[in-house]
């Protein structure tokens, strides 16, 4: 602990993989030493870095620790990391994946981050900046996106059934193939956003704007598009069925 207050890096390293075993070891210390590094990561990434910069490896290893945590040993604890500044993280490894259910992300920066197949099963993301960020596969149901910033940002396969999407900026977002079924988009900015593919089923997109979009061979039954703008949208071969709002 005395480490984490350190002036040099490595000592403030060490401090962390020695929390990170403590974790491993002792089911008991681990959600005091979670919520430890939570704090550690809120505190040192919380003013915005200068263009060019990169997280700090300190934060990153902390990020890394909590992201790979076994969380079946939580209890009480529920990641909090409001209002961070984390911009081209990146939580990738082929051998497990990154578990950030139900954490708290509101108001994060995390442009350019790669969470490729993340799980971020009811993560709070409400105004958090996503521009660019690769959440390929990533699961999101249930997630909190609401006015979210995710221009540009890939979420091919990506599961978000059910994810609160409103007025959220999804402008040339990938979403092919992605699954939507029953998720709040309402008000939502889709402009130039490729939805080839995608599972709308049953989706709210009242109100959204669908100006250029690609929904080729989308599913959107049941889907409510009532005022929504569609000029320009590509719908061929997309499933209308029971659509409200949109001729068949």
């Amino acid at each position: 602990m005395e480490n984490l207050g350190d002036d040099a890096m490595d000592v403030r390293l060490g401090g962390i993989y020695a929390l990170q075993r403590i974790m491993q070891d002792s089911s008991r210390d681990h959600p005091a030493i979670a919520n430890v590094l939570a704090t550690y990561i809120r505190t040192h990434a919380a003013k915005r870095l200068k263009k060019g910069d990169d997280v700090p490896a300190d934060v990153h290893a902390a990020l890394t620790t909590l992201a790979y945590r076994d969380t079946s040993r939580d209890d009480y604890f529920i990641p909090d990391l409001r209002n961070t500044h984390l911009p081209g993280i990146e939580l990738q490894r082929s051998h497990r994946i990154a578990d950030l259910s139900g954490a708290d992300l509101s108001r994060a920066d995390l442009t350019g981050a790669v969470l490729i197949g993340a799980k971020l099963s009811g993560t709070d993301l409400r105004g958090t900046d996503l521009t660019g960020a690769y959440l390929s596969h990533a699961d999101l149901p249930r997630a909190f996106l609401t006015r979210a910033n995710l221009s540009h940002v890939y979420l091919t396969s990506a599961n978000l059934s059910h994810a609160y999407m409103s007025e959220a900026n999804l402008t040339g977002t990938s979403l092919v193939a992605a699954d939507l079924p029953d998720a709040y988009m309402t008000d939502a900015n889709l402009t130039d956003a490729n939805l080839s593919g995608a599972d709308l089923s049953g989706a709210d997109l009242s109100g959204a704007d669908l100006t250029g979009a690609d929904l080729t061979g989308a599913d959107l039954t049941g889907a409510d598009l009532t005022g929504a703008k569609l000029t320009g949208a590509k719908l061929t071969d997309a499933k209308l069925t029971g659509t409200v709002g949109v001729a068949p």
